[in-house]
């Protein structure tokens, strides 16, 4: 290398070091960067923001996004971005409503220790004794999971909401799974204690005291077009069912040409053979996503597969016309029909456009809304960036449970997994995350097609809300969580 491609050298690198200072350095009058957006002066957070959180929504094509930042106690910052509907223009504000699923889970746990405190439910006594019937089918768990274990997901019941599913995995309290179903159980166990619906019920002890007037787990059906819409790309409902399906249809066709060549001796296999694995296979692979993934889940992957057929074969159809139209063309317009079989279909063509749509599969396709009436205590909670700061901001000051019940939600919590300097646990209704520089505790919300994340810091008695409507934005929540708070790593569940 030369001298003067050295020193060219040299002169860029000092040039992007410098571009690269400016960039990242804290605006002027910010306070150390280690601590977060939380220590900046408000217009100086909010700018930054701004700019970060356009930039991201671009980059990971998330349609809508609302944040609030609740410091000392107080909202000191909320604020919507992009459309609740890519589909249309209705623009996203701090009190636009999304679908908050887990994070509702906080929220009632919020409710059953006010419970606790008036007599009406204990920590460490088995939910069934205040109800008649027996819930959970399995005897032992059913007279051994407490309200301590649902709050810290020890239950034993599992995750799988949509599908309703009361079985026990575990002997409770012996282990940790993510368990949404007994928090469904729970809302039945308030509900017949306090003797009302458990929608109702929260909206007494909880959303109508702290002032969260666009929460509820039922909502009008009026209102329910106003709820954020939640979006995925293309390729996730296509490959949701398309990729069970070519694999059950593979193991089918193997099992065909096996039965032939050995049961009947035959080396070639006549489109008739393959009918069974071709019905086998979307069947199977419909009640494989309902099993995983619910009923909504299964009518949107079908939906948009069936779409995404049809457009690849009316591509392919109007192709071949054209084709057939240009041939008899050049041909003086002569149609014989030999021509016509022969332009009846192309593999090539069908493998090109199915090429063509693949560019198209990055996509941000809406979902089907939830029907206002939709209830699931652990899926249909309704709410907005502001609401959930008011909820944050009520805990951090102790409001409606008081100090010390608000405490223990915090101090009675289990480690689960995780290295030194970063272990992650469960506390009473909020998953936990303790490192070297603090604590904070968390709940994550992960409806199909949207995600949110509430973050509290107790010590400083702050909190981010960041509510999205797109798969996509389980990125962005974690970088703007991050980012106002000075926490690098993400919250994810242990």
């Amino acid at each position: 290398m030369s001298a003067r491609q050295r020193l060219t050298r040299i002169l860029c690198g000092a040039v992007l070091a410098t571009i690269s200072g400016l960039l990242l350095s804290p605006p002027a009058g910010a306070q150390d960067p280690s601590g977060g957006m939380i220590d900046w002066p408000r217009d100086e957070m909010a700018s930054a923001l701004d700019h970060f959180v356009a930039e991201r929504m671009e980059a990971l094509s998330v349609p809508g996004v609302a944040i609030a930042i609740v410091a000392d106690g107080e909202i000191v910052f909320e604020q919507g971005y992009g459309v609740a509907d890519a589909s249309g223009e209705q623009p996203v504000t701090g009190h636009t409503m999304f679908e908050v699923g887990g994070i509702g889970l906080s929220l009632q746990a919020f409710a059953a220790m006010q419970m606790v405190q008036e007599g009406k439910l204990a920590l460490d006594e088995p939910l069934s004794r205040a109800i008649s019937e027996r819930w959970v089918p399995n005897r032992a768990a059913s007279d051994a999971i407490t309200l301590r274990h649902v709050l810290m997901h020890r239950s034993g019941l599992s995750d799988r909401v949509r599908l309703g599913s009361r079985s026990v995995a575990f002997e409770p309290g012996s282990d940790y799974r993510a368990g949404g179903m007994g928090f469904v159980y729970l809302a039945h166990v308030m509900a017949v204690v306090e003797g009302k619906a458990f929608d109702r019920l929260m909206r007494e002890r909880l959303f109508q005291p702290l002032g969260m007037s666009s929460s509820g787990y039922v909502i009008p059906d009026g209102l329910a077009d106003e709820v954020a819409r939640g979006h995925d790309a293309l390729w996730v409902p296509i490959t949701a069912f398309a990729g069970p399906m070519v694999a059950i249809f593979l193991v089918g066709f193997l099992l065909t040409l096996l039965v032939m060549r050995l049961g009947f001796h035959r080396l070639k296999l006549k489109p008739f053979d393959l009918v069974p694995a071709a019905f086998l296979a979307p069947v199977g692979a419909s009640i494989f996503l309902y099993y995983m993934q619910g009923g909504w889940a299964l009518l949107f992957s079908i939906g948009y597969f069936l779409v995404w057929i049809a457009g690849v074969l009316l591509l392919t159809a109007a192709i071949q016309y054209a084709r057939f139209i240009l041939g008899q063309g050049a041909q003086d317009g002569v149609i014989s029909r030999n021509s016509m079989r022969r332009e009846a279909f192309s593999p090539l063509s069908f493998t090109l456009v199915v090429i063509a749509s693949l560019f198209f599969m990055s996509t941000q396709v809406p979902l089907p809304a939830r029907d206002g009436s939709d209830f699931n205590a652990a899926l249909s909670l309704r709410s907005s960036a502001h609401d959930l700061a008011r909820f944050a901001a009520g805990f951090i000051n102790g409001e409606l449970i008081g100090v010390s019940a608000r405490a223990r939600m915090v101090d009675e919590r289990i480690e689960v997994s995780g290295p030194v300097g970063d272990r992650a646990g469960t506390g009473l209704g909020f998953y936990t995350r303790e490192r070297m520089d603090g604590l904070t505790i968390w709940q994550p919300s992960a409806n199909i097609g949207l995600r949110g994340l509430i973050v509290i810091e107790p010590a400083r008695r702050s909190a981010v809300v960041v509510l999205t409507n797109s798969d996509s934005g389980k990125v962005l929540m974690q970088e703007v969580a991050g980012h106002v708070l000075g926490v690098e790593t993400p919250w994810k569940r242990p």
